[in-house]
């Protein structure tokens, strides 16, 4: 079968999704083909500047994502039915490849993009929504919902409830729980330990180059998006009292400079064992929530899904407000007691030394991970996908 798989790198869950469901279905028909595209990048230049303005934001002002969100909700009036920025691109592209079936991982590349596509292939093309939040409420994008989708394949029974109020029909939702990348749902072997890897020379150095030592100590990890948004700096500059009870692995996406800030801070701080990384694959990822004590990060649904599927305790960097689709994730976790959230770098350091000192506080939020643990069933998905 030929697959097109709409995304775009306007955050981190829709490009993840479509990696994930790119992986899967090679397994599933290794004899088809599969395509990801970024519609929306590749299309136009009005959607380029606008992925572009939204990064930004992410990264820098995310206060300003409350105007942004609320104006692209009425993206769908300059494409009524069909698409206008991107058209020709987008022509192109269906006759070159001629897909069967059209998978959508972004809310702005389902109602014209459907519509126009099945006009020029025929009606026998099929379109499928991978919805990738968590809740329903402020800060579900009206966009996700397209008439011209087949199905609507969603994560959660909170998702498919508000579907069914925006009037989607009940029998074209798909409940079937994330597709995450196929590490992610293998289960951990018998009696193996999984590691995060060396810590940094100079951290190694402080402990006595006993990686051992600094292996026993929770770990906490500082979470940012591909883009590598972050405030991993002021985290760090709290957690120093902390030296000795905690070690610390600081992710920064694909941005070669934040890598080297955080590699300056830990070399100037010794103190705190700090290992800096930068962009990982699913593998190291398993590995990092497997061994995490907690994550810091914002509250983005693909973070969110990771944490709750393999039961690693969150905690939602909240810096700059919350962008109306985060509050998703907010809603989610608030509901199950699994939410802690932090607007300042203190608020912390008061988590944590609330859970070094009273270690039974943690272990009851940990359980309730494992309680509220994601289901997933990829077979069902790959049945629906690939129709049989």
């Amino acid at each position: 079968m030929r697959v097109l798989i709409f995304t775009s790198s306007g955050g981190t869950a829709h490009d993840a999704a479509a990696g994930a469901l790119g992986d899967w279905l090679r397994q599933w028909d290794p004899g088809g083909e599969v395509l990801i595209e970024q519609v929306l990048e590749n299309g136009s230049g009005p959607y380029r500047g606008g992925v572009a303005l939204y990064n930004w934001i992410q990264k820098h002002a995310p206060w300003l994502h409350q105007a942004y969100w609320c104006l692209m909700e009425f993206e769908d009036l300059i494409k009524p039915g069909t698409v206008l920025f991107g058209r020709r691109y987008l022509a192109q592209l269906l006759r070159r490849f001629r897909p069967e079936l059209i998978i959508s991982t972004h809310p702005h590349t389902n109602r014209g993009h459907f519509a126009y596509a099945k006009r020029l292939l025929g009606p026998q093309l099929r379109c499928l929504t991978c919805c990738t939040e968590l809740a329903g409420g402020f800060g579900f994008s009206r966009n996700w919902i397209s008439s011209s989708a087949d199905a609507i394949w969603v994560q959660t029974a909170e998702v498919a409830a508000e579907l069914r109020r925006r009037h989607y029909p009940a029998e074209r939702i798909a409940l079937l729980g994330p597709l995450l990348y196929p590490a992610y749902h293998l289960p951990l072997p018998a009696g193996q330990r999984l590691e995060t890897g060396p810590l940094t020379p100079t951290a190694a150095s402080e402990a006595g180059d006993d990686a051992d030592a600094n292996d026993s100590l929770p770990l906490l990890v500082l979470g940012a998006g591909a883009n590598g948004a972050n405030n991993h700096c002021r985290l760090l500059e709290v957690l120093r009292p902390f030296a000795g009870r905690l070690a610390v692995v600081a992710l920064t996406g694909r941005r070669q400079a934040a890598l080297e800030q955080v590699q300056g801070w830990a070399a100037s701080h010794p103190e705190l064992a700090v290992q800096a990384l930068g962009f990982q694959g699913p593998e190291q990822m398993v590995a990092l929530y497997r061994r995490a004590w907690a994550l810091v990060a914002r509250p983005g649904a693909r973070t969110a899904t990771e944490a709750l599927l393999l039961g690693c305790p969150l905690v939602f960097n909240t810096f700059g407000t919350t962008m109306p689709q985060e509050w998703l994730a907010r809603h989610y976790f608030r509901s199950r007691g699994l939410e802690r959230s932090i607007g300042r770098p203190e608020q912390l350091a008061t988590l944590v030394a609330a859970w070094l000192d009273r270690p039974e506080t943690y272990g009851d939020w940990r359980r309730r991970y494992q309680q509220h643990r994601l289901f997933s069933d990829p077979h069902s998905l790959g049945r629906l996908l690939l129709g049989s």
